[in-house]
């Protein structure tokens, strides 16, 4: 590898991995916070291993700079993140299953109730271990995924009131399309006859919150005492480059093997691109096992030295092929760049969401599934050094 006209910011146990810019994380964290009343509350949703970018390396980095609560979705991810040394608040967004009740409170995981029986569920394990928990009643607005209709809402609160085990210590919903005012505003307005409800039988909702990190950028008068922020934390949007945060991944891998074909030569399984010139390919050891979709085969550039290589032939499950026959010093060991900046070059993981027909969070989210997580963040002169620094 020609070291000096690259960067050394690299995994040591493999040569394809996740760059996750601690910079930008802290950076949209202020954004962000910018945009909320005073008082509002922060919880940063951290389901999905942190939507791909590594929730227990994150979950310090977002609670330091500003992040009062932690979300996720699987009793496992709030076991990892107090092992990791997480104290702050975690909320299991999703209802728990009642097997996975005694793990949950060991965690101190705040847990969310949809239906009556889990009311039931959580309260018999309280009794059974002389524990008390602590539950967020989820509203269903008019999303109808998850969530307490207002039929159901009475019986609930009924077994609330009978299970003091149970203690309500916030109420939330969740909107469908925070980025159309009408049917958002519809929600907020069920939400409220919900919460009126609960008041009516003497509960305190304790704490409101009900927008995500959407419907906080466009509807201050909805941030409640806490909004719910995902995917912004990590400077994405659903299909689009944002223009208010800022990206915080880069996916790139070394190369592992060069070869030259001839033309007429085809590549990969299936045979599914024919070289029209004589050629030079690239090999880097990275996949659809990695999280990079199939679909995407002959489809993509990557970036090497600043220049756009096209990826040719099917994405396999370990190894994608790049086209670098107009980079002829081009060396094993150099990088490609699949997502991120590269030089002049940017390529964003929204221009992948336009050719599946698919958005930006599937897609960070596959890519937990096998690449070590590179954290950088760059210092400034007056911290102890100055330059980008990596863990």
């Amino acid at each position: 590898m020609l070291a000096h006209r690259q960067p050394i910011v690299a995994s040591v146990r493999r040569d394809a991995w996740v760059e996750v810019d601690l910079n930008s994380v802290e950076r949209n964290v202020a954004i962000i916070r910018s945009w909320l009343n005073p008082g509002t509350r922060l919880m940063g949703v951290v389901k999905s291993d942190a939507y791909g970018h590594g929730a227990p390396g994150l979950a310090d980095v977002l609670t330091a700079c500003g992040a009062d609560w932690l979300g996720i979705a699987s009793v496992d991810e709030g076991c990892q993140l107090r092992a990791a040394g997480v104290r702050v608040p975690v909320l299991l967004l999703s209802p728990c299953p009642s097997w996975a009740i005694p793990a949950a409170l060991d965690s101190e995981l705040t847990l969310t109730v949809t239906s009556p029986g889990q009311v039931d569920d959580i309260a018999g394990m309280c009794r059974r271990q002389n524990r008390i928990a602590s539950v967020h009643l989820k509203i269903d607005s008019g999303m109808h995924r998850l969530g307490v209709s207002s039929t159901q809402l009475p019986v609930v609160l009924e077994r609330l009131q009978s299970n003091r085990e149970v203690r309500l210590s916030g109420v939330f919903t969740h909107f469908a399309k925070a980025d159309e005012p009408e049917f958002t505003k519809l929600q907020a307005s069920e939400f409220d006859v919900a919460i009126q409800t609960i008041r009516n039988a003497n509960f305190s909702p304790g704490m409101v919150h009900m927008a995500s990190g959407e419907a906080a950028r466009r509807f201050p008068e909805m941030h409640r005492d806490m909004v719910r922020v995902g995917l912004y934390l990590y400077g994405l949007e659903a299909r689009t480059v944002s223009d208010v945060v800022h990206p915080a991944m880069s996916v790139r891998a070394r190369i592992n093997h060069i070869q030259h074909i001839a033309s007429g030569e085809s590549v990969g399984y299936n045979l599914t691109w024919t070289a029209e010139r004589p050629t030079k390919i690239a090999s880097i050891p990275v996949g659809y096992a990695d999280g990079i979709d199939r679909g995407l085969s002959n489809r993509i550039s990557g970036s090497l030295l600043g220049k756009r290589i096209p990826q040719i032939g099917l994405i396999s499950m370990d190894q994608m092929l790049f086209d670098i026959t107009d980079l002829p010093d081009v060396e094993e060991g150099d990088i490609v760049t699949l997502i991120g900046a590269d030089e002049n070059q940017y390529l964003s993981l929204s221009e992948w969401a336009g050719l599946l027909d698919t958005i930006t969070y599937e897609l960070c989210c596959r890519l937990r599934a096998r690449m070590p997580r590179v954290y950088t963040r760059q210092f400034q002169e007056s911290d102890s050094g100055s330059g980008a620094n990596s863990s």
